[in-house]
């Protein structure tokens, strides 16, 4: 299948959204007006994960290759994402160390996120234990293990049946919250709706119902900028949504538009500012920088005291380091873990050989 480069530049701004919530929440703003615009542009900047999931469930669809089994596609996601998250665990253990914030229970969260189980507890010293951005990966090794069976039975349906699917996976993301307030008790309604992998993975699913429209040449959406356009007011509309809806469903009508739509401008040779290189370069690194940028936010917060209040133009200056930092550490952990820890595990297990109808 084609390349889709916009769909890689688009992962950077997800995690750009989710940087700026977590610089916004420890760099404090002075300036009720400067604190109002970072509210209005980065409170809503966990949606960034929910896009994630939406994505990744479109780009493994069209990735998908016939001759590769559930195991090799399992050791290929394995490669893909484990050396960099362990890396990354161990530099936020490191931190918590260095800034003498060791919780008293400690092991239990430690264990529960090395093996990426995290997300299916219910207490939020341990899905939030450690880094607390890794619970998003637990939801990912989840929607990896379904994925075979998933895109087996999903590729069998035509466009008449996956519109309609479509819908229903948007709707029933909505419908989450008012689930949880019903059938789940109140202390875990949050974990059930924002972390619990068997609700997210319906946004995983619809990624998948997504590319198989685009691939089956059935995709009758809205071109990048209109969806653009779509996404960014649906974004931004978030704080006058009802607050149950916050955390996943907000977006995911906007991001439905918008990931189809970049990945068609690119098939079809349109402009588009995510296939720019340097967005590109910053999408490849987007996975890394994810890992990373809530350790060195929190660590330089806590041993700087950079909460603040400031003024916007020192606040602002803050929080380019960060970035900066946050960059440079995830650009070092892509070239020296991410690739190569994927290539040397992806040789571990041969290639099944071809058989004569596939050469």
């Amino acid at each position: 299948m084609s390349r889709l480069p916009s769909l890689t530049g688009l992962r950077f701004a997800a995690a750009f959204g989710v940087f700026g919530l977590h610089a916004y929440s420890f760099v404090k703003l002075a300036d009720p007006v400067a604190g109002r615009g970072a509210q209005l542009l980065f409170d809503a900047g966990d949606l960034g994960v929910s896009f994630f999931f939406v994505l990744s469930g479109f780009v493994l669809t069209w990735s998908a290759r016939p001759d590769r089994g559930p195991l090799r596609f399992w050791q290929g996601r394995v490669a893909r994402i484990y050396p960099a998250y362990l890396v990354a665990l161990a530099l936020a253990v490191a931190s918590l160390y260095v800034t003498h914030r060791i919780p008293p229970i400690f092991w239990e969260p430690l264990g529960a996120a090395a093996v990426l189980l995290h997300g299916w507890y219910t207490q939020d010293f341990v899905y939030l234990g450690v880094n607390p951005v890794g619970w998003s990966l637990s939801c990912e090794m989840f929607f990896y293990l379904c994925f075979p069976l998933l895109h087996a039975l999903l590729r069998r349906l035509g466009p008449a049946t996956l519109y309609p699917l479509a819908v229903a996976l948007i709707a029933l993301t909505w419908a989450w919250p008012w689930i949880a307030e019903v059938a789940v008790v109140p202390e875990h309604e949050r974990w059930f709706v924002y972390v619990f992998p068997v609700t997210r993975m319906t946004e995983f699913t619809l990624g998948i119902v997504l590319a198989r429209l685009v691939m089956l040449d059935a995709w009758r959406g809205p071109g990048l900028r209109v969806a653009t356009a779509v996404f960014v007011v649906n974004y931004l509309a978030v704080g006058w949504l009802p607050a149950v809806t916050r955390d996943t469903a907000a977006a995911v009508v906007g991001t439905a538009l918008l990931i189809p739509a970049a990945a068609m401008a690119d098939l079809r040779g349109e402009r588009s500012p995510w296939r720019h290189p340097f967005v590109v370069h910053l999408g490849e690194v987007s996975y890394c920088f994810f890992l990373v940028h809530l350790t060195v936010i929190v660590t330089a917060a806590e041993l700087l005291d950079l909460r603040g209040p400031w003024a916007l133009w020192p606040a602002l200056g803050i929080a380019a380091v960060l970035l900066l930092v946050s960059y440079a550490l995830a650009y070092a952990l892509h070239r020296c873990v991410e690739v190569p820890g994927m290539r040397a595990l992806n040789r571990r297990i041969p290639r099944p050989a071809r058989s004569l109808s596939n050469t």
